[in-house]
């Protein structure tokens, strides 16, 4: 590009990108990737290696406490059993423990982005979009909110160690996979800055095309895997649901009770409870497009029941809810999922939207690159008028196995968890600011490594921590559910 004279103070340029040799991008751009190279004097990007724990950061047991406190009581052990099987399982439990600490870790708050806020290589696989074809995203929103980039980027990379760690691998192999998420998350970032941003609203990452990719670079065994995997994932609708999960009586359809995990209302509370579902059904279809509601109108309502899920969010509620259409073959089920207050919002501030489910379902939509088309919320009656959002259940859903990774695989996965980060970033903040920010050599790739190592580090003092508590009988553990 051709310096101008157009203004009399010229906008300081990041050497990185020009010794990169990126000549030809739009000055707007390059003025953006530049104010962004500026933030390192406020936060140098080596800074970000840092973790120590503070004097006065809560007890980690006592945060879950206090999140159990507007949780169903008798789901809460279940949630503590699903915890205390790994450190890696206490990590994806422990969002809101995370959230305190990247609170007070150097923090560029001029660069944000809408955050996942559960960012965890767990929270990342694969699912149907509305086309019905498979695309692999982040698939978990329940802590959605406009937040500083790197408080997700923090949280996947780290978890990266903490599950390398729990697969055995060497320490070199857990840094490996930690620096190659980071890695991949800053060059596609900065991709990402030299793209038209209609591009970088429609880019998805495919599925078979990521079959295709790795097909030419990895283990025929791994591939078997992957493929295996998809063909469960293609499954999952709502009509394989139907076998799974229902059964046929007296003419009609009912969800099959596995207590403590799907359980039915009581036989004395079921009409009313019926009733407050089928208020809620018609209450969420105002949420969504004509069109989605024009099909929601071929289907009725036929049964519903409690459902556990997750790790972290066993304790809040959900329901499922089977709908049929005018054939026995054609079902469709939702799912209900309680939405509370982002675990972010003490550190970034109250989400604009009153409603907490809305909160996830606006974050979802306009972070992944193809979202359920049956997105809804709805609020619950009662004193407590819990808020929740609605989406399709298995919608052709699936996720890595991640304790059976290989080195190997583990890094490619690093690979595919970081480059949807950045697209997902890329959407709702400022690519070339942020890439401008992170530079172009492997600065941040090796302080994120720091400290995902440290971060580990502590996490597995939290387990210890909580399973000390679990055995002293503080807290109720239910194994195994």
């Amino acid at each position: 590009m051709k310096d101008t004279k157009a203004s009399k103070k010229p906008v300081k340029r990041a050497p990185e990108r020009r010794r990169r040799g990126v000549l030809d991008l739009p000055k707007a751009v390059e003025e953006r990737l530049a104010e962004g190279h500026a933030v390192r004097e406020a936060v140098p990007v080596e800074a970000h290696a840092e973790w120590a724990a503070p004097a006065d950061r809560p007890d980690p047991v006592g945060v879950l406490e206090e999140q159990n406190l507007t949780r169903v009581p008798e789901l809460v052990p279940i949630r503590h059993g699903r915890m205390i099987v790994s450190p890696f399982t206490f990590y994806r439990g422990g969002a809101a423990i995370m959230a305190w600490d990247l609170s007070r870790t150097p923090t560029t708050a001029g660069l944000r982005v809408q955050c996942c806020g559960d960012a965890h290589l767990s929270n990342f696989g694969v699912f149907a979009a509305p086309d019905r074809r498979i695309v692999f995203d982040l698939n978990d929103f329940d802590e959605t909110l406009p937040a500083p980039f790197e408080w997700d980027v923090k949280r996947l990379v780290a978890s990266f160690v903490v599950a390398a760690r729990d697969n055995g691998y060497r320490r070199k192999d857990q840094r490996a996979v930690a620096r190659r998420a980071a890695a991949t998350y800053r060059a596609a970032l900065a991709e990402a800055a030299t793209m038209r941003f209609m591009d970088i609203w429609y880019a998805r990452i495919d599925a078979e095309q990521i079959l295709a990719e790795l097909s030419a670079t990895t283990k025929k065994s791994a591939i078997k895997t992957a493929e295996k995997n998809l063909a469960k994932a293609r499954a999952k609708t709502s009509l394989g649901s139907l076998a799974k999960f229902a059964e046929q009586v007296d003419g009609g359809w009912r969800i099959r009770q596995q207590p403590p995990v799907i359980v039915r209302a009581p036989e004395t509370m079921q009409d009313a409870a019926e009733q407050l579902v089928r208020q809620g059904l018609a209450d969420y279809a105002q949420t969504l497009t004509p069109d989605r509601r024009l099909v929601l109108d071929h289907y009725h309502y036929e049964d519903f029941a409690r459902k556990v899920v997750g790790v972290g969010s066993v304790g809040t509620e959900a329901f499922m809810v089977l709908l049929m259409g005018d054939r026995d073959d054609d079902p469709l089920f939702l799912q209900i999922k309680e939405a509370t207050t982002s675990v972010l919002a003490p550190y970034a501030g109250a989400s604009e939207y009153e409603h907490a489910g809305e909160r996830v379902v606006q974050g979802q939509r306009v972070t992944q690159a193809a979202s359920d088309a049956f997105l809804g919320w709805v609020t619950g009656t009662g004193e407590a008028r819990r808020q929740f959002y609605v989406r399709q259940l298995r919608d052709m859903k699936g996720s890595a196995l991640i304790e059976r990774m290989s080195p190997a695989v583990m890094r490619r996965y690093a690979e595919l968890c970081g480059g949807a980060l950045a697209r997902a970033h890329a959407r709702t903040g400022d690519a070339a600011r942020i890439s401008g920010y992170l530079g172009d050599d492997d600065t941040f790739d090796r302080a994120l490594e720091e400290f995902a190592v440290a971060y580990a580090d502590q996490n597995d003092a939290d387990y210890a921590a909580f399973t000390a508590a679990a055995d002293s009988q503080r807290i109720a553990v239910e194994r195994g559910v």
